[in-house]
């Protein structure tokens, strides 16, 4: 079986580098396809990781109910890139940033629960980090946040900090290899989405495309490291 979460979890990371190629040679349909079948891959990895789960159920349950709503995040933001009107393309990524935060949540508790809900509170800095970032770029003018974007992104950000904040309490109070797999994953997952941030904001950039490589590479690397500190 573990064999077989492996093999997925190699067949996610190339159908998420695929979906970066196609969106750099402008076929948003076939990267859409790409970027789908690689979050049905990890969404399969992860059932199978927790039928032979070595971690507590509660924390993989938890990881393994996360998987879901990110697929949803996956659909709705590809989908964005092939909307038709702004209208649609607001509402796919509105839609998309309320899906990864529902998986960010449940990630969060996943990790709290897996320290025994203890949280070291020296890493509560980690929860403002992406949005610092997000701010600073803001205000030197890096990126530009439409209003009724940034209430979304503010959120989402904070979500995210939250979560590299909890793996890497659970890493300090438990340090053992399943809790170094999930920080790595949650500290992919930051990176992935600065740079998806670059991709849809850094307006200054004139050929943004390049982002989806460390974008969808780090996402999927996260989402499969995710699976594996399931089985660790």
């Amino acid at each position: 079986m573990d064999i077989a979460i492996y093999v997925l979890s190699a067949l996610t990371m190339a159908s998420g580098t695929a979906t970066a190629v196609l969106y750099q040679m402008h076929k948003n349909v076939g990267a859409l396809i790409a970027k789908m079948l690689a979050a049905v891959l990890f969404v399969i990895a992860g059932i199978m990781a927790f039928a032979v789960r070595v971690r507590g159920e509660l924390m993989c349950a938890l990881i393994l109910a996360g998987l879901f709503p990110a697929l949803g995040g996956d659909w709705f933001l590809a989908v964005k890139e092939i909307a038709a009107d702004e209208k649609r393309d607001l509402r796919n990524f509105r839609l998309g940033v309320i899906s990864f935060g529902a998986a960010q949540i449940l990630y969060i508790i996943a990790f709290l629960a897996d320290a025994n809900f203890t949280f070291k509170p020296a890493f509560i800095p980690l929860i403002v980090l992406p949005l610092l970032c997000t701010l600073i770029s803001m205000l030197t003018k890096q990126v530009h946040i439409e209003k009724k974007r940034l209430p979304f992104v503010i959120c989402y950000g904070l979500l995210l900090g939250a979560t590299l904040a909890m793996a890497a309490s659970r890493y300090y109070l438990n340090p053992d290899t399943s809790g170094l797999i999930a920080l790595v994953g949650a500290a992919a997952f930051v990176l992935s989405d600065m740079s998806l941030a670059c991709f849809f904001f850094a307006e200054k950039i004139k050929d943004r495309r390049f982002f989806n490589f460390p974008v969808m590479i780090l996402y999927f690397g996260a989402q499969v490291l995710y699976v594996l500190a399931m089985i660790f």
